[in-house]
């Protein structure tokens, strides 16, 4: 009776290994003007970003069926009339039924060593987003959270990426880069940020640069109550994201990072655009050091 009764446990253990181990589903839909090369690496960077954050089933919820197709295409008038008409730009797009996540890669983005990794940078960015998504409760919206978190930690989380597996800086680069944000709106006026509406102004948050300044910031108010730093953007990338689907955003940041978000624009409003030196992301922390 024993033999039996561990067996059972042993095939328990070994059912919930496998459902844990089961990964969300993507469809991939891949226009054929897209190089080999691009879609092989869109594939190996897909296959790390399920293994480190995986994607909840409730995702299926959103979605109003199992699975999400991901559309990617070098830019064209009509790349898959059968889903839309005029598809463009990357997003995770919807129609009222249902959600789907495109890449619309553009061509001239092949011309330079730098642009050419934002073809790859892009499928990190949009992917975290569908991550935020599922862990919020589909909380997302530009009306219900803020722009600065959602935008700010895509872009972080998408340059992380692209300095690990590929060895590019261009976190530093686009934040040095004056003409792309207003430090000054940033410090003085950072409810901006919370609504695209209010921020896409030229010269206010380019590539979302000013939006990933505020992230980082935070990031390094939270390491100064002696959080790790790993620990410090896991609360920011995920924890904040777990809340969010349980309280309206002002809440959730309060209870994820122990302070309220006037707080935190009061201790932003003394940073400085040199200051990116001390915020940045160590240069050996790695994505699996913050989702393990």
């Amino acid at each position: 009776m024993k033999k039996i009764f561990i067996i059972f446990i042993a095939l328990l253990i070994s059912l919930n290994t496998a459902v844990a181990n089961e990964k969300f589903e993507f469809r991939y839909n891949i226009h054929e003007n897209l190089p080999k090369k691009w879609v092989t690496e869109f594939k190996n960077i897909m296959d790390v970003l399920q293994e480190v954050l995986p994607i909840q089933n409730n995702m299926n919820d959103y979605l109003k069926s199992p699975g999400m197709d991901i559309y990617a295409w070098k830019s064209t008038k009509n790349p898959f009339p059968e889903v839309k008409n005029n598809m463009k730009g990357s997003c995770i797009c919807g129609d009222g039924s249902t959600r789907w996540l495109q890449l619309d890669i553009y061509p001239q983005d092949w011309t330079s060593s730098r642009n050419r990794i934002r073809t790859y940078s892009v499928i990190a960015h949009e992917y975290f987003h569908v991550y935020q998504i599922s862990l919020s409760e589909n909380k997302l919206s530009d009306r219900e959270s803020p722009k600065w978190l959602t935008e700010g930690g895509a872009k972080v989380f998408e340059e992380m990426y692209v300095k690990q597996y590929y060895k590019k800086d261009l976190l530093k680069a686009d934040i040095k880069e004056t003409k792309r944000w207003s430090i000054k709106k940033v410090t003085k006026e950072p409810h901006l940020y919370e609504k695209h509406k209010t921020s896409n102004k030229r010269g206010m948050d380019g590539n979302y640069t000013g939006s990933a300044f505020m992230l980082l910031a935070l990031v390094n108010e939270l390491k100064k109550n002696n959080i790790s730093e790993e620990e410090a953007f896991e609360l920011v990338f995920r924890e904040f994201w777990i809340q969010r689907g349980k309280n309206d955003w002002p809440k959730a940041f309060k209870d994820t990072f122990g302070m309220s978000h006037d707080e935190f624009y009061e201790r932003l409003s003394k940073y400085k655009r040199k200051d990116l030196k001390k915020i940045l992301p160590s240069k050996s922390l790695k994505i699996q050091d913050i989702f393990n």
